[in-house]
């Protein structure tokens, strides 16, 4: 009996190890705020390489209602889904090549992780000013989901509220 109980003793302890092992090199990326942070700080000092490491293979946008009045012809249905990487390589030279400075901050975010998935729900700011001097804020939500593969948390998909401009 005490060996049995030694044994299943012995076993519990390699198992909280593995677990606790586990959960330290989980620990030990940043975390999926950090990650949100990063990829609107690499956008907004137009680092589009380091934006674009911050997602996931084949990130989506999921297209709630488009950003711009200008995205899609009069009448026509966005897909539901689009590109992310493609998406930001169209857009940010646009937005940095039409403006002095466009700026996307997070100012603030909350974050849910249950295993390999997490969520932020993030409240942004961007702040644009225009090669003519006129100045502009928006503030909107944006939902960010990522992926925690190989020890590092990516975006795979974000969806938001932003108004149209």
């Amino acid at each position: 009996m005490r060996t049995g109980f030694r044994l299943l003793a012995g076993t519990l302890l390699i198992a909280a190890s593995l677990v606790t092992n586990t959960a330290f090199s989980a620990e030990a990326t940043a975390p999926p705020e950090t990650v949100v942070r990063a990829f609107n700080d690499a956008i907004s000092a137009q680092r589009l390489d380091a934006a674009l490491a911050t997602l996931a293979q084949g990130a989506v946008k999921f297209n709630f209602g488009s950003a711009h009045q200008f995205s899609g012809a009069p009448g026509a249905t966005e897909p539901l889904t689009s590109d992310l990487a493609a998406l930001w390589r169209t857009v940010a030279p646009v937005l940095h090549s039409a403006n002095k400075r466009y700026r996307r901050e997070v100012i603030s975010a909350t974050t849910h992780v249950d295993g390999p998935l997490a969520t932020v729900w993030a409240q942004v700011r961007t702040t644009t000013e225009a090669r003519g001097g006129k100045r502009s804020t928006l503030e909107f939500a944006e939902s960010y989901i990522l992926r925690l593969a190989d020890g590092e948390w990516r975006i795979a998909g974000v969806a938001n509220a932003r108004p149209t401009r």
